[in-house]
């Protein structure tokens, strides 16, 4: 009887602290854990060391770290993971150069993004600006051919009367205030023409000046663009003890970077679905109100 109990405790010893390595979740398992729930094959995880300059909050962390849980709970009637406090596997933000490029290249984003709406509406502006230009200029150009017309046949009827009546004749007295009539407005006229030359010359001014902050802008994104190429690297990363995350962008990319890295806790591979959640590149996901694709359902259902 002694040596069965002796051969139960040692099988119990072997399974306690000797996992197999096709049951890898039960790494992450503390003894306790295991004693208090020996046929518990979930995923025990819990927030390990956060870097205070991601500004984020332990109670914004742990919530994202249940909606992750969430996620993965859409393909499953049994818990798949589980929030605990005092379990082996942690999840740990971790701040390096590449949150801090991240950072500094949104900043330089938003300040491109808010200089090529400026540009935009300046040259919507400026569009509008030429179209009453170009319309002022032909009023002006129309009004000065009438104006020509009415000096012509006025001509006419003063020659006409210098034949019939005397300079004081009340025809002649007639041209004459007309004269002074046309010449009032040939002196508006002449006024409308050089402010509209003005105008035009604070016109070009702005485009030229519009030109040259298009330019600097143009010159700004080759240097954001050369400052930061294009490059790929982890997001994340589960290296089978622990959960590391060095970079993310919003609430919800992050939701889904923990989702992603706890897929891989759960011991699933990536899959080939752009949208899915365990396709290596975090990109074309929907990143709020995300539910698994058919191909991260696949994962699951083939572990």
């Amino acid at each position: 009887m002694r040596a069965l109990f002796f051969a139960i405790g040692a099988l119990l010893f072997i399974w306690l602290f000797f996992p197999s390595q096709q049951d890898n979740k039960r790494e992450h398992r503390t003894v306790t854990d295991k004693i208090l729930h020996p046929f518990d094959s979930s995923v025990r995880f819990r927030l390990g060391d956060v870097d205070p300059r991601f500004g984020m909050s332990q109670a914004e962390l742990i919530q994202l770290c249940k909606d992750a849980i969430g996620i993965w709970q859409q393909g499953s009637e049994k818990p798949l993971l589980v929030y605990d406090p005092k379990a082996k596997l942690t999840i740990n933000l971790i701040y390096d150069q590449r949150q801090a490029d991240h950072k500094a290249h949104k900043s330089s984003q938003q300040l491109l993004e808010a200089a090529q709406n400026m540009n935009q509406r300046i040259s919507e502006n400026l569009d509008n600006r030429y179209t009453y230009l170009e319309q002022r200029h032909q009023q002006l150009q129309a009004q000065r051919d009438q104006l020509s017309r009415d000096v012509e046949q006025l001509n006419q009827q003063r020659m006409s009367w210098m034949r019939i009546e005397n300079e004081n004749g009340p025809n002649r007295q007639r041209i004459e205030q007309q004269y002074q009539q046309l010449k009032a407005q040939a002196q508006q006229l002449d006024h409308d023409i050089a402010e509209l030359k003005d105008q035009n010359n604070q016109y070009n001014q702005q485009v030229e000046q519009h030109n040259q902050n298009i330019d600097s802008y143009n010159i700004n994104v080759n240097h954001l663009n050369q400052r930061f190429p294009a490059r790929e690297f982890h997001k994340g990363i589960y290296n089978g003890k622990r959960i590391e995350i060095y970079q993310f962008d919003t609430m919800d990319d992050l939701r889904l970077t923990i989702a992603h890295e706890l897929g891989h806790a759960l011991g699933l591979e990536h899959n080939q679905d752009p949208q899915a959640l365990m396709y290596p590149v975090m990109k074309d996901q929907q990143l709020q109100n995300f539910r698994l694709s058919a191909a991260d359902l696949a994962l699951l259902q083939a572990r």
